[in-house]
């Protein structure tokens, strides 16, 4: 049984001596970690220009304290731990007034105020000039980032139409990493690309800015935690072009060109299913054989997905169900916490391996939302050697491909939501994790065959993990 410990522990206030705190030293580190990055522009409130030839005595009498005369206030301030975890405890609006009081609280209450961002992206999210500056000096602080992209009206896109015929065209997205320019056509060719120009929103746009994402992602180095929202998602359109998921695919390749080395969780709520495609590493679009190493470091995975019955899906869409168990496996090896629920229907236990899925065959792929096949997806032919040494036979039990669950070594936590699930699917998870995992909870769920008393029998004494695994 996990035990939670009480968080608000008291703070210890150090018995350093306050005179023994050098102004000098509290100058160079207040200055700003992001005016190195600036180039020479404007700066913020409470940053300092030390590329200048001024003496570190000048800087010295900029960042001095606030006059006072309260021993014990210094002594808490000026340690770093007491004065951190008084930081976090204090409302974000206070946090703003705060730095406003001097440099001194300006620089120290930075990270606390700037650690959790939000960005709706809009079309100039990230092409606006003084946001970019903003975020080269506070994308340092940034840990957790909060991305949303919602599902509106403006974002489902209308068919492209041939200005002199009007007939319907068609196009091949690929995603450009390179600045825009005259001489590279943003969408193939010049023709193309007057078009989509003319009939397409600024938004669309700026969501196929690839270049502008990567930019903008190189500011948080210190990014830990990723959390995609696309609320507004209409089942009855997903069929039609839409900017979020163009946003999407700007958005996965940034975090993969850039080594954000500090990211380790990754949070998907809402997600429709045409995202997980766009945001797989392994089927989206520009992926590289570094993609997927790049989201294997994820060790807290959390994922709400919208629910499509196979009977409610359009003909050439692709199995909503296999996508997701192919998103999976990328996280495989290292994920640690898993959550996941389905939105909507219940739906089925996502780590169950299913035996009667569609096939995601050319011929079903003539109308997919974003291109005509993906390439990732188009059948390859098949090569037969013709002198090769007969194969050893594959044991039929007890290996990993006989597994009728997805298998992740490292799993400690998981929790599903609003699915349904036989006993007997649940018991084979259970076994094949019982040495790994410490709590396994399951919310809104219903039993298509057994009971929980079967479903959870491979954790008890009564029974061996080598009867499950």
């Amino acid at each position: 049984m996990a035990i939670k410990q009480d968080r608000h522990t008291a703070f210890v206030l150090a018995s350093a001596n306050p005179k023994s705190h050098s102004s000098t030293s509290s100058a160079a580190s207040a200055t700003s970690a992001g005016s190195t990055r600036s180039g020479g522009s404007k700066l913020l409130f409470g940053e300092i220009d030390t590329s200048s030839d001024r003496s570190s005595e000048y800087y010295a009498s900029v960042c001095s304290f606030v006059l006072c005369d309260s021993g014990t206030f210094l002594t808490f301030w000026l340690n770093d731990n007491c004065r951190d975890n008084f930081l976090s405890y204090v409302p974000k609006k206070d946090l703003a007034n705060l730095r406003l009081a001097c440099h001194d609280f300006s620089v120290r209450a930075a990270p606390a105020l700037f650690s959790d961002m939000s960005i709706t992206f809009r079309a100039n999210t990230f092409t606006k000039p003084s946001r970019l500056a903003a975020l080269d000096r506070l994308g340092f602080y940034v840990k957790t980032l909060r991305f949303k992209v919602p599902h509106t009206a403006d974002t489902y896109l209308p068919p492209l139409v041939e200005p002199e015929t009007g007939a319907e065209l068609s196009f091949t997205y690929t995603p450009q990493l390179q600045r825009p320019s005259p001489s590279r056509p943003r969408y193939g060719d010049a023709e193309t690309t007057a078009i989509l120009t003319r009939q397409y929103p600024p938004i669309f746009h700026a969501a196929t800015n690839v270049y502008a994402f990567v930019r903008a992602f190189s500011a948080f180095v210190n990014l830990s935690h990723i959390k995609v929202k696309c609320p507004g998602y209409d089942p009855s359109v997903s069929y039609r072009r839409s900017v979020v998921d163009y946003a999407l695919i700007s958005l996965r390749i940034a975090i993969e060109q850039n080594r954000l080395n500090a990211l380790d969780s990754l949070t998907l709520s809402p997600i429709h299913p045409g995202g997980l495609l766009c945001l797989s590493p392994l089927l989206g679009y520009a992926a590289t054989p570094r993609s997927a190493k790049v989201w294997s470091q994820i060790r807290t995975l959390t994922i709400h997905s919208h629910y499509l019955p196979p009977g409610a899906r359009r003909c050439g869409e692709p199995d909503h169900f296999k996508l997701l168990q192919t998103y999976l496996r990328t996280f495989q090896n290292n994920v640690q916490t898993f959550n996941f629920a389905w939105i909507g229907d219940k739906g089925p236990l996502p780590v169950q391996h299913h035996d009667k899925l569609m096939s995601l065959s050319s011929h079903n792929d003539d109308r997919h939302h974003l291109t005509g096949v993906h390439p990732a997806r188009k059948p390859q032919p098949i090569k037969i050697a013709t002198n090769c040494p007969p194969r050893k036979p594959v044991p039929s039990s007890k290996t990993k491909a006989s597994r009728p669950v997805m298998f992740f070594p490292k799993l400690k936590f998981m929790t599903v939501e609003n699915i349904t699930a036989s006993a007997s699917a649940i018991a084979a998870f259970a076994g094949a994790h019982r040495r790994s995992v410490d709590e396994l909870n399951f919310f809104n769920a219903r039993l298509t065959s057994g009971t929980w008393d079967d479903a959870f029998a491979p954790l008890t004494d009564d029974f061996t993990a080598a009867q499950w695994i």
